[in-house]
């Protein structure tokens, strides 16, 4: 079988959609000259790049092994030229090329190891930073004031005021200022300076401690989806890592029939093409 007359050849611009996720597969391409991207959509409608193709790599080829749906979508990122092979062709080509096979399989467990990698690496977001884009001014005003107001700055601060204000209207003016006291004892005055700060701080601080609690509830939500992402992963992993499996033996048991056949090892092959 002569592969060249099997392959058709295909162009995409720039930006131009391949394939999309859940697309019935019925061919492999190998990327003849420009680039091309396969991503797909996260929980969040964020893209994640899986992989970044260029002159010689191919893909697609998952779904012509399985005979499933595309599992994520390939994008032209510039103009390219694609060579493609049905899913039948490459079966039969696979059946007269050993030594493809083998090669199939390396590349499979390659891109597995790189899938498991990306999601190994793949964190949430910061719960921090999440917060921090939807602050107002109001609630950036409200977090310093309690910040302030319970640290130990706050309290030297305003004992140090208290402090002197009644040292300075019960022995300093009264002494050298013939009883011209602003405020005497029961320092009246400095009670309802004490009332308007109480007053003025208690709604501050309660604008902050809602935001604290804001902040916790975000936090325990993101606990709860990276959960039951990483548990869908892990089930999904295991599913595909079972389906990869099958097809390897698959594979192998078509090499090792065909060795049986024609007598001649994949190795043998290799070394008669090289």
């Amino acid at each position: 079988m002569k592969l060249a007359e099997e392959v058709d050849q295909v162009s995409f611009k720039s930006g131009e959609a391949i394939f999309h996720e859940y697309d019935q597969g019925d061919a492999l391409y190998l990327v003849e000259s420009g680039a091309v991207r396969i991503w797909v959509n996260d929980d969040d409608a964020q893209q994640i790049t899986l992989s970044e193709l260029k002159d010689g790599d191919f893909f697609g080829e998952l779904s012509v092994l399985d005979k499933g749906e595309r599992s994520a979508n390939a994008t032209a990122t510039s103009d390219c030229v694609l060579h493609r092979l049905r899913r039948d062709d490459f079966h039969e080509f696979l059946l007269d090329h050993s030594y493809v096979a083998i090669d199939l399989i390396c590349e499979i467990g390659s891109r597995l190891r790189q899938t498991n990698m990306l999601v190994s690496q793949r964190v949430t977001r910061n719960v921090n930073t999440e917060m921090e884009k939807k602050l107002t001014v109001g609630q950036r005003i409200a977090d310093k004031v309690a910040a302030f107001g319970g640290s130990w700055r706050f309290i030297i601060l305003y004992s140090s005021i208290l402090i002197v204000w009644m040292a300075g209207n019960t022995f300093l003016l009264a002494r050298y200022s013939s009883g011209a006291q602003f405020d005497p004892y029961p320092y009246i005055l400095l009670n309802l300076m004490l009332s308007m700060t109480a007053a003025m701080q208690a709604p501050v601080i309660l604008m902050s401690q809602n935001r604290a609690t804001e902040r916790d509830r975000f936090a325990a939500e993101q606990d709860f989806k990276v959960n039951l992402k990483s548990e869908l992963m892990l089930d999904s992993l295991t599913r595909n890592d079972r389906e990869r499996s099958i097809q390897i033996e698959q594979l192998m048991g078509a090499v090792t029939s065909l060795q049986g056949q024609t007598g001649v090892t994949a190795q043998d092959q290799l070394e008669q093409i090289q």
